[in-house]
């Protein structure tokens, strides 16, 4: 009884969490609430940088709880072939954009003091300070083996994308 007691008591928090905005929103693409955020997110030149288009179809989760002392407003997430962050600052005529990151998943695994992962290229562009990378410039790092990508070399754009081609992107 006790078990169950606590069961239901963990799921009337989630719910609690979910319903105030804390814990990220599941919604589709198309939901007419993303309308704003995905208009504004439009102001990104995504395909000069490497980025690939935003989805139009799936699930994305909607990050709405805007914290105090923030560094963003709302927050897109986005899981599929490419995991994909976008960042928005509220403005007086809506919502401005200010970050986007895409993860790029490849094929071969290398081991860290962490575990086992696949390699990955990691793009990030920001105008204000969201992630603490670089603002107003294309930021791209590589986790794996591949020494035409490793530490402590910084990747170009031109350097990346005929690997991004080799992995199917």
């Amino acid at each position: 009884m006790k078990r169950l007691h606590r069961t239901a008591i963990a799921a009337l928090a989630l719910a609690l969490l979910c319903s105030c905005g804390l814990l990220p929103e599941k919604m589709k693409v198309d939901d007419p609430r993303l309308k704003e955020l995905l208009t504004a997110a439009q102001q990104f030149d995504r395909l000069k940088y490497g980025f690939t288009p935003i989805p139009t179809n799936g699930e994305v989760r909607l990050e709405s709880h805007a914290r105090r002392g923030g560094t963003y407003d709302r927050m897109l997430h986005f899981y599929g072939r490419t995991s994909r962050t976008i960042a928005f600052r509220k403005t007086t005529d809506g919502y401005r954009w200010i970050h986007e990151q895409e993860i790029f998943q490849g094929p071969k695994k290398y081991e860290s003091v962490d575990g086992i992962f696949n390699e990955s290229i990691c793009l990030t562009y920001e105008t204000s300070r969201v992630a603490h990378y670089r603002t107003n410039q294309l930021n791209i790092s590589y986790s794996g083996d591949d020494k035409r990508l490793a530490w402590p070399k910084e990747p170009t754009l031109d350097e990346i994308r005929p690997i991004l081609r080799e992995w199917g992107y």
